[in-house]
């Protein structure tokens, strides 16, 4: 995903993050895909992808909404709009529209999709409430909120990298300057404070081998947020290189297996008694 972060920029805007949200988009697809046959996505759904970035599940999305349904990738950062134009055109996905716009303050008709969905987006929001009702606001009564988000604690490596606990500590620190970046935790009942109904959820880990390209995200992270770690204090250039270093080492280790954060998946039904209006028009 990419939101439009308000007052501090894309935690992890960086040169390599097109690529890691490509490896990212393929690591989690099959999850993705599970997620949206429990929901029940059928043909003819309008459906949003809320911080699509390059690719995010327009693909699964628009295999199940069909000829007869519509899919909305709604970004802010108009160089992973492109990428998602050229995923779109490599995947055929005709259903397919793209439209920049702040995911904080979406401008959006109300009331006009069957599904709205974000994934990794609420960490690098000012308010993840709003961010969640604004999405309640463009379901249809009776259409599904979703969302996809992280919980760190099972994200380690098998044999155990000493140098990793430090950084992941690290990572997290320096996210909190933003917000919560487990805040997978927590959606289930922030759906349900939301008044959403019958809400589910949904957990996934991975396990990654034989230095899989996924396993190298926490490096990217961190070499995408190093000047925010300095600036705040948190770290110094001489530890932080000594930790990427030692994880370096890991994520080249054929021997080791990296088990990833789990992600939460959780969705629900927006109540039949709620008022909606506007219809789709970024056609």
């Amino acid at each position: 995903m990419s939101a439009n972060c308000i007052d501090q920029g894309y935690f992890l805007a960086s040169d390599e993050e097109l690529g890691r949200l490509e490896v990212q988009a393929q690591v989690w697809q099959p999850d993705a895909e599970a997620m949206l046959d429990r929901i029940g996505v059928g043909s003819g759904s309008a459906c949003a992808d809320m911080g699509c970035g390059g690719a995010g599940i327009l693909g699964p999305m628009s295999r199940r909404a069909g000829d007869s349904g519509s899919v909305l990738g709604f970004d802010s950062d108009p160089d992973l709009l492109d990428s998602a134009a050229a995923y779109r055109e490599a995947e055929g996905l005709s259903n397919v529209s793209l439209r920049q716009g702040d995911v904080t303050q979406p401008d959006l008709p109300q009331g006009a999709f069957d599904l709205v969905h974000s994934r990794f987006l609420l960490p690098h929001v000012g308010s993840p409430v709003d961010v969640l009702a604004n999405k309640v606001a463009l379901a249809k009564p009776g259409g599904v909120v979703a969302s996809q988000e992280n919980d760190h604690n099972s994200w380690n490596f098998y044999p155990h990298c000493p140098e990793w606990d430090e950084l992941l500590d690290l990572l997290e620190q320096t996210f909190a300057l933003r917000g919560d970046i487990n805040i997978g935790r927590r959606t289930f009942h922030m759906f349900r404070a939301c008044s959403l109904e019958d809400v589910q959820i949904r957990t996934s880990v991975q396990a990654l081998q034989d230095r899989h390209p996924y396993m190298r995200m926490p490096l990217i992270g961190a070499r995408a947020m190093r000047e925010r770690m300095l600036d705040a204090g948190l770290t110094t250039a001489r530890e932080l290189d000594r930790l990427i270093s030692g994880v370096e080492q890991a994520v080249n280790d054929p021997d080791r297996v990296q088990f990833t954060f789990t992600l939460v998946q959780v969705w629900g039904s927006k109540p039949l008694t709620l008022q909606s209006r506007g219809s789709p028009t970024w056609n």
